[in-house]
This record gives structure tokens, C-alpha cells and sequence, in this order.
């Protein structure tokens, strides 16, 4: 941190007070002007964190893959990383991450990898189909939409967007990822004529999108109070702003805004990647609080702490390490309350 604010504010000796002992916030106090939720008045979002054993066919393939990742990057991760290690070790990471929510999309990428996978484990994959946890979000989009409410469904992946908005056709869905251009709301095929449609047809009960591309500068919460995350990156700032489209200024005062975050469950032997984004998103989070003295984000890193664990994105070398830890079983628990 002191070399990025030497570099943005040259001569202010800003990087020199910091590695002299002064903490970011008192350095940085003086450099911006942050208005809370709280200040805001905006009342609290509700968060609910379920989490779904994995079906047999899926946690056999997430073992392989596991017991891959670990046998190729848990002594490497303490001698240190080359840069094309790192690359692969990140890849293993999106891979392990895949396989959490959408098994059959995983085996399809796995055809360019290195694993080997018994055809027996390859068919059980394909009759399962969908996972346990895909099926439970798209249960709980239907139950949404029997009660007239519209949610909006979060995932990392394209090809699982694809998945969900097949599966949710009686629903109307329309959807956002990197491949939507913008363009004119009056165009159905731009972002700005989905999320249109998604405002204004009462038959849309469902937006799917991916929170790198439409988790800033689009708007929901007037017409949708409940986000549904079926899978979430090790990227906190993408987690953060997807929950800012339907928690934000203007929300009416008695309104519930609800923040599903659906995890899946494996066995403790094996170890979960969504308890390891957890704990990531926790200290991430937590980091910020204290930069930004925001209780607001106190409460979220709180909810992620009070959750029962389940037993090409930014993945940081501490995430690998956290991860390689919680599939060791050696990870700590989700740290407790910091008041």
C-alpha cells in the first residue's frame, strides 16, 4: 500500500506515515468523503446462507479433482510459486469452483485437462444432471415467482447463466454477462433492454447474471428485493456491488431486501471450496471495514462469520493457501465476532 500512495500522491509522504505506524484510515481520512448505508437510513438486508450436500456423482468428480489439486500445489505453495504455477494453480481453483455448482460444465472443460476420471463417475455426472445446488436456486426462483416477487440469480460462469435460463424458461428470464453489449433500452438484445424488460414486463420473474459484468452501474431495487448466489468468486468487490443492485439509496423505507447465498456442502475429510471463498470474503471484507469505518460492512463480514459452515477471476496466492488448508483440513474456523 505505501509505493501505490506514493505513486498517486507524490511528495505527500502519505506511504512513509504508514510504515511509520499510522493505519491506513487515519492517513487516508482526510482524502475522501464516504457516505454509510446507515447514514443513508437504508434498512439492513437480510442474509440467509443455505447450504446443499453435494449429489454422489459430483462429489466423486470433486474429490478427483481435489485430491489433483492438492497432490500438485501443497508442498509447492510453502518452496513458492513460478508465474506459470500460479496460472495453473488458478485454474485448478476456477475448476474446483465449477464443479461447487455446475458439474456438467466442469466435465466438459476437464476435456483439456490432465485429470483422468472413470467413466462410471462420468455417467453418474451426466444422470445427475443438474447439481442439488443448481436445483435448489431454480426451486427457490419458482417459489419466489409463485408469490409475484422477482429475484435476480448471481453466478461466475457463462455456461451456467445458459443452464439457468433454460431450466427457468416457464419464468421469462433475461440475462447479462460479458457478452450483452450495451446499447439502447429499446434494443432487446443490449444489457440496457434486458434490464428494461426485466423493470417492466410483470412476466420477467428472473434476471441471471454475472456479477463482473453487471454487478455495478444498473439499478433493481424497485422492482426486485431478493438476490439468489448460486456460486461467488474469491473477489470481494464483485460480491459487495452485486449486493448494492437491489440494497441502494431510494429503497422505500418498510421494503425487506433478502441476499441468498446458497453453498455447497462436502464432507470435512474433503473440505468445501464455498467455505474457503467465505473465510476469504470475511478477512477481505474486514480489511475494508477497517480502511473505510463502515459498520455496514462489519454486518456483512458479521453474517458471513455467524453462517453455519458447510462441511480468468482474481485468485490471490493467500486464497490457494487458505483453500489447500481448508481441503488439508487444517483451516481455522470462520473467525468469530470482531465487535
Amino acid at each position: 500500500m505505501e509505493s501505490q500512495l506514493d505513486f498517486l500522491w507524490p511528495g505527500h509522504g502519505y506511504g512513509l506515515e504508514i510504515s511509520h505506524g499510522k493505519s491506513p484510515r487515519e492517513v487516508l481520512g482526510n482524502l475522501y468523503v464516504r457516505t454509510t448505508k446507515t447514514e443513508l437510513g437504508l434498512p439492513p438486508a437480510e442474509r440467509h446462507f443455505i447450504d446443499i450436500s453435494m449429489d454422489s456423482g459430483q462429489l466423486a468428480l470433486y474429490s478427483i479433482v481435489r485430491n489433483e489439486f492438492l497432490r500438485n500445489y501443497s508442498k509447492q505453495i510453502s518452496r513458492g510459486m513460478g508465474d506459470a504455477q500460479f496460472l495453473k494453480a488458478r485454474r485448478s481453483v476456477m475448476r474446483l469452483l465449477q464443479l461447487s455448482v455446475n458439474p456438467t460444465l466442469a466435465l466438459s472443460a476437464m476435456a483439456n485437462d490432465d485429470v483422468k476420471v472413470d467413466s462410471a463417475i462420468v455417467d453418474q455426472v451426466l444422470d445427475e444432471g443438474h447439481s442439488a445446488k443448481m436445483r435448489a436456486v431454480m426451486d427457490h426462483a419458482y417459489a419466489l415467482a409463485r408469490d409475484g416477487k422477482k429475484c435476480v440469480i448471481w453466478t461466475i460462469f457463462t455456461d451456467t447463466i445458459h443452464s439457468f435460463v433454460s431450466a427457468l424458461a416457464d419464468l421469462n428470464p433475461v440475462y447479462i454477462h460479458g457478452g450483452v453489449p450495451s446499447g439502447l433500452p429499446s434494443d432487446p438484445e443490449t444489457r440496457e433492454g434486458r434490464i428494461r424488460r426485466f423493470h417492466e414486463d410483470p412476466g420477467c420473474f428472473v434476471l441471471v447474471a454475472n456479477p463482473a459484468a453487471a454487478g455495478e452501474g444498473i439499478s433493481l431495487h424497485t422492482v426486485c428485493h431478493n438476490a439468489i448466489y448460486a456460486d461467488r468468486s474469491y473477489v470481494s468487490t464483485h460480491y459487495l456491488q452485486s449486493i448494492d443492485r437491489i440494497h441502494r439509496l431510494g429503497l422505500a423505507p418498510d421494503e425487506e431486501t433478502h441476499i441468498h447465498i446458497y453453498r455447497s456442502k462436502a464432507p470435512p475429510v474433503i473440505g468445501s471450496i464455498d467455505m474457503s471463498v467465505s473465510r476469504r470474503l470475511v478477512e477481505k471484507i474486514r480489511n475494508m471495514q477497517q480502511l473505510l469505518d463502515d459498520p455496514d460492512l462489519h454486518e456483512i463480514a458479521f453474517d458471513e462469520e455467524e453462517a453455519a459452515d458447510p462441511l480468468d477471476y482474481d485468485v490471490e496466492l493467500k486464497d490457494i493457501i487458505d483453500l489447500i488448508a481448508e481441503m488439508e483440513g487444517t483451516a481455522p474456523d470462520v473467525p468469530p465476532e470482531v465487535e
